[in-house]
């Protein structure tokens, strides 16, 4: 029998996952470090190492500890849940990333995005961290084991929408009883991404139309709740945002993306795309500048490898991407500038002679058909003007 495998259950892995010595107590400050041996017993444990995330936990602070089904995620590994009031954490395996500071932030930053999607979704604590959570060994919670099954980041990744930034939450003083204040606040948010974009293409009574028409949208009209209130607050915001409103003082893209109803994915790729063509345009430029200062240098087309070295890039890149710049209409340079100058060592002159046997002064019959030919005599070393006498 000792040589018969023992299957790797959900509360195994998490004994095995734990730090050499993790922080644990019996409340929710677990200011305790013991081996891991003990610290198995208290009833709050740390369930990642310092360095390594190995669970996703998430702190439901209602009491429907099923609403993962409910919303149609993948089922927890493990579920935590105080006898007493119903709360409960979920736990979720996944494989081991390195949180660490020399980690690399993208995969990171994706397992946030994923937590914040699946937190939004299961309407668990958003400012939970994660670091102390219910010891699922321990026997002050009701604990319930679904499988062992180990999550990749991309699988839990098709269940939910990645948020990059953490979800916005309304404050309790404008909570869902009180409707004036509710659509006041998620009418102003709207407003401060929309006004500018009317200040541009349309005028204030357009904004005023626009504004009641939103709050016409995600306000009910009831009995208490009528339309001249809904009206009255959005003429108040309104009037304010257009009057008063003139940003945040951050800087939203030239695109104009923001407050539009494109995806933020593809705002990205948008983004994206402007700013490689951009920088794409901005070495094209500095290629050229170095094409046309190496041929002025030395009056010959400079190869690739000069050029690249010019302005530190590849050999290979230039050849890749900037080939097409080689070439003599892109030199901007007059051939032969050089030899133009005022003063010359050596002149040319050419003095025209009739044909031979001919008067000079008399150009009639056949020798007036016929075109003088030319001799060429040169000068001495001279500093003087080149002078043509052809």
């Amino acid at each position: 029998m000792a040589n018969v495998a023992i299957k790797e259950t959900a509360l195994t892995r998490f004994y095995e996952s734990l730090a050499y010595k993790p922080w644990c107590g019996d409340d929710k400050a677990a200011q305790l470090v013991r081996p891991k041996a003990s610290a198995v017993k208290k009833a709050y444990i740390a369930p990642n190492p310092p360095a390594m995330m190995h669970w996703l936990v998430f702190d439901l602070d209602h009491d429907n500890c099923m609403i993962w089904e409910d919303k149609q995620l993948p089922s927890p590994n493990l579920i935590v849940q105080n006898p007493g009031n119903g709360k409960s954490h979920l736990y979720y395996s996944i494989e081991g990333v390195c949180v660490s500071e020399k980690a690399r932030k993208k995969p990171i930053n994706y397992m946030q995005a994923i937590y914040r999607g699946m937190a939004k979704a299961l309407s668990a604590d958003a400012d939970y961290t994660g670091r102390i959570a219910k010891n699922p060994l321990s026997k002050a919670w009701r604990v319930t084991e679904l499988h062992s099954h180990e999550y990749s980041l991309s699988e839990l990744a098709e269940y939910v929408d990645l948020l990059s930034k953490p979800f916005f939450r309304e404050p309790d003083d404008y909570a869902s009883e009180s409707r004036n204040c509710s659509l006041f606040h998620r009418l102003r948010f709207w407003a401060y991404c929309q006004v500018k974009h009317y200040k541009h293409t349309a005028n204030e009574a357009s904004w005023h139309d626009a504004v009641l028409a939103h709050a016409l949208s995600i306000a009910t009209i009831e009995a208490d709740f009528g339309y001249n209130e809904i009206k009255n607050t959005a003429k108040s915001v309104a009037k304010w945002t257009w009057n008063n409103y003139t940003g945040d003082g951050k800087d939203r893209g030239v695109m104009k993306l923001a407050g539009t109803d494109i995806p933020l994915q593809a705002k990205q790729r948008l983004a994206a795309r402007r700013t490689h063509q951009l920088r794409t345009n901005s070495t094209e430029k500095r290629v050229l500048a170095a094409i046309r200062a190496l041929y002025k240098a030395f009056e010959k087309m400079p190869s690739k490898k000069a050029v690249a070295e010019r302005i530190g890039l590849t050999r290979q890149q230039i050849s890749r991407r900037y080939a097409h710049l080689f070439h003599d209409d892109n030199l901007n340079v007059q051939k032969g500038s050089a030899q133009k100058t005022s003063s010359v060592a050596f002149g040319v002159n050419q003095v025209s002679a009739g044909f031979r046997g001919s008067s000079p002064d008399l150009e009639t019959g056949a020798n007036a058909q016929i075109k003088a030919k030319s001799i060429v005599v040169f000068t001495t070393q001279i500093n003087i003007p080149f002078i043509d006498d052809s």
